[in-house]
């Protein structure tokens, strides 16, 4: 039992983490100090680095594409996807150019943007809420993607957001 518990974990963590030469297993990467996964990381002929950070709740995703320009981090872009039952559809996306990535700023963003989404949806619903009540859920789905996917209680919705995070 000793012998395959090691060769499982030798297996395992050579693929996470192989050895220099050896190429890694294509996989998303948590990255708990941003609380975000990165994927699809490449580098340009310029020397620039790209990668995509995707975070989301049992609700919406948001997908932040970043640029590493010589010591200089960019965001180029924000999408927001929300789940319709079968995929994810996007509602809401923003570009920018030469805008410095600052976590405050993709908060205050983000949140922006579900609550202009929300605002439209209940608009062509003909549906009146209040402007506070939009404001504090597009809060609360907004924090509920910051939740760490460490923490043991994490419920994550991770089949119907892997082929989206593939996908990058």
């Amino acid at each position: 039992m000793a012998t395959l518990s090691k060769a499982i974990n030798k297996n395992l963590f050579d693929s996470i983490l192989p050895t220099y030469g050896t190429p890694r297993v294509n996989i998303p990467t948590w990255d708990d100090s941003q609380k975000m996964f990165i994927c699809s990381q490449y580098e340009s002929v310029n020397g620039h680095r790209y990668y995509l950070g995707v975070r989301f709740c049992d609700r919406i995703v948001i997908v932040e594409k970043v640029g590493l320009y010589h010591s200089w981090t960019y965001i180029d872009s924000i999408e927001l996807y929300a789940f319709n039952g079968q995929k994810m559809e996007l509602i809401q996306k923003r570009d920018y150019d030469k805008v410095f990535r600052n976590e405050d700023f993709i908060r205050q963003v983000s949140e922006q943007m579900v609550k202009d989404y929300l605002t439209g949806v209940m608009k062509t619903q003909r549906i009146c809420a209040p402007v506070e009540q939009i404001a504090t859920q597009a809060s609360e789905l907004i924090s509920g993607c910051y939740k760490s996917f460490l923490d043991p209680d994490f419920n994550t919705r991770l089949t119907q957001i892997l082929p989206k995070l593939e996908q990058h």
